[in-house]
């Protein structure tokens, strides 16, 4: 399992998490939503030891993350962090270079169902197709856990469809677990078993799909009931 516990951090005076703590269920995917800047991003950099922070700590099954099992962790920013003069496949061969646990085969499979063109340099691809790609090298990594930062951001539909089908196959190692941030609501019936929502730096509150659909609710209704617990009050 991996935990965050009591997580603070300050930009200056500026605080953008407050005492965030956090279990993210084993081998399911969890959603991190919020508006901008209560955040959602700086949280996947904390994990990731991106970012110091201010106190708090984070552990995989109870061991502090570190340079000795931070390869347990395949971070896909929303930005790209690979040559952009290179095309996909000499930029997965670089991959296969930095990361130890690499699976080439995974990559080339999904290269094929995914439709990513092998010739074009990265700088030359549709935002989706850069999109397809970096899901590729988080996938192929073969950590045990995933994190994803805005995947959907500025995707078209049918790329999300995509990539949905990637996570809810055989493409998704068993027992892996996967974070995601997202503001695209609609989308996480589909794929989230677990949703904790951010607000102004602190855990508003967390459920999981299955208990919303216990209570006869999807995900985005059950957001609604507990953004708005009384007409008129609060509107997501």
């Amino acid at each position: 399992m991996l935990e965050i516990k009591n997580l603070t951090k300050k930009y200056g005076r500026k605080l953008i998490l407050d005492d965030v703590s956090i279990k993210f269920p084993k081998g399911q995917v969890s959603c991190l939503l919020g508006l901008n800047g209560v955040g959602k991003s700086t949280t996947m950099k904390a994990i990731m030891r991106l970012i110091p922070v201010n106190q708090g700590k984070i552990t995989i099954d109870g061991v502090r993350i570190s340079a000795k099992n931070l390869d347990q962790l395949a971070y896909v920013p929303d930005t790209p962090i690979y040559n952009l003069g290179m095309n996909t496949v000499e930029n997965l061969e670089y991959a296969a270079l930095f990361y130890p646990n690499f699976n080439k085969a995974k990559a080339r499979n999904l290269m094929e169902f995914l439709k990513l063109p092998k010739e074009k340099p990265l700088k030359d691809l549709s935002k989706g197709n850069l999109a397809r790609f970096n899901i590729i090298v988080g996938l192929c990594q073969n950590a045990s856990y995933l994190l994803l930062d805005e995947p959907f951001s500025g995707i078209d539909v049918f790329t999300r469809e995509e990539f949905i089908h990637a996570l809810k196959s055989e493409f998704l190692n068993d027992g892996q677990t996967v974070i995601i941030t997202t503001h695209e609501i609609d989308e996480l019936q589909n794929i989230a078993d677990y949703v904790v929502l951010l607000e102004e730096g602190r855990v508003f509150q967390t459920f999981s799909k299955a208990g919303a659909q216990a209570e006869g609710l999807r995900i985005v209704d059950k957001m609604r009931q507990l953004y708005r617990p009384e007409p008129g009050v609060r509107s997501l």
